[in-house]
């Protein structure tokens, strides 16, 4: 025993010599409790760090698409999430989706659309049942939360759809509902519709939406919506904005249409310029009924079905391109981005074109995607204007 402890003092003076030369010294290590004990001990333990949650300021949505026609994402209504497929529509300002009130043997079109139920929600909200009749759709309005990629719209007022016309603009399509994204000046539900609302909860900071749409036909992926900004890896080049003419729609000034004929001619239309409204809930590109059967027969189109027109997909690549000029700036479409591929039960595919009657009044065009495809569009909602650019 009094040979260890001689040993010990030996070593200790031999340790305390060396550290004193090399200046070397023994600290003693303390065992800390780690941030999630901390957090059990005092619930309030973030809070006085300092530490702050970052929220994102903008949000990217997938499209997909059903074959050329539509362009549509993917959103969840209610608590737990009801699924249903919407049309981000700039000519609209309103939701709507269908109600499981909807008749299937009086409206057969709701048997193959998701049908939304409030009473398995809840998150729902009571409100004035106040009714709703648009362009034949009839129903009530209702609130619920509406979430859709990272995004949580809480207490969103849409309307419940409980009758949807045999209509052909409703009977082929293949959503289930529409997400309006025009100015809320033209709305019939409330003034704080989709995109308003997510401003004003800050759930996105800049007041601007992009439209991506990828016409590729090898992926079913449709392209992007970017709530909040722009998404510069689209863009080649420079964006030029124009400014939206009146706050109800997307209306902007065309300032001629021309179709190449041949190399040297060429024919235009609204060459002392026109309105447009610009239509991301639609593939048609809408002339003024006069034009319909000139342009039409330019681009070698012979008359189909519901005075809609046909090329045949054999010559798709072939037809002359068009050119949009928007801002003194020249956007040209090829047979591409105008024709529109279609399953016929009886021919197969078929390929239709973009244009047909507007139907509007005072000679106002419309620019869907049979244009939109061909470009990124910009959305600018603070400075009431519209930003076109050529793709990547």
């Amino acid at each position: 025993m009094m040979y260890r402890l001689m040993l010990l003092v030996l070593f200790y003076h031999v340790f305390c010599s060396i550290a004193e030369e090399t200046n070397i010294y023994s600290m003693p290590l303390i065992r800390r409790k780690s941030p999630l004990q901390m957090l059990i001990k005092d619930p309030h333990y973030t809070r006085k760090l300092n530490i702050q949650k970052t929220h994102p300021t903008n949000e990217n949505i997938t499209l997909f698409k059903y074959m050329d026609s539509e362009y549509y994402a993917e959103i969840l209504v209610g608590k737990p999430g009801q699924k249903f497929l919407v049309i981000f529509d700039t000519t609209w300002s309103d939701m709507w989706i269908p109600s499981k009130l909807c008749s299937e043997k009086i409206y057969p079109i709701c048997s193959k659309k998701h049908l939304y139920d409030q009473d398995v929600s809840s998150t729902h909200k009571l409100i004035d049942p106040t009714p709703f009749n648009v362009d034949g759709l009839v129903g009530n309005l209702t609130c619920d939360t509406v979430r859709l990629g990272h995004l949580n719209v809480t207490d969103l007022i849409f309307a419940e759809i409980t009758g949807i016309p045999n209509l052909s603009q409703y009977q082929f399509m293949h959503a289930d509902g529409v997400i309006g994204l025009g100015y809320n000046t033209n709305a019939r539900t409330t003034n704080n519709t989709f995109f308003y609302k997510l401003l004003d909860d800050k759930k996105i900071v800049n007041p601007i939406f992009s439209v991506y749409m990828n016409r590729d036909p090898t992926t079913p992926k449709g392209g992007t919506i970017f709530l909040g900004g722009i998404e510069r890896k689209h863009i080649s080049g420079e964006i030029t904005y124009v400014p939206v003419l009146q706050k109800k729609h997307w209306q902007i000034e065309m300032n001629q249409f021309s179709i190449q004929i041949n190399k040297t001619n060429s024919k235009t239309f609204c060459d002392q310029g026109c309105q447009v409204i610009l239509d991301t809930g639609s593939n048609t590109i809408g002339v003024p009924a006069e034009y319909v059967t000139a342009i039409n027969t330019f681009v070698k189109a012979t008359l189909y079905l519901y005075n809609r027109y046909e090329v045949p997909c054999s010559l798709v690549n072939k037809l002359p391109k068009i050119t949009i000029n928007i801002g003194s700036r020249d956007f040209v479409i090829s047979g591409r981005h105008y024709i529109q591929k279609m399953e016929n039960e009886q021919n197969g595919t078929i390929c239709i074109t973009a244009f047909c009657d507007s139907g509007l009044e005072d000679g106002v065009w419309s620019l869907g995607g049979g244009f939109l495809s061909s470009v990124y569009t910009t959305f600018d909602l603070e400075n009431n204007r519209v930003g076109f650019a050529n793709l990547k």
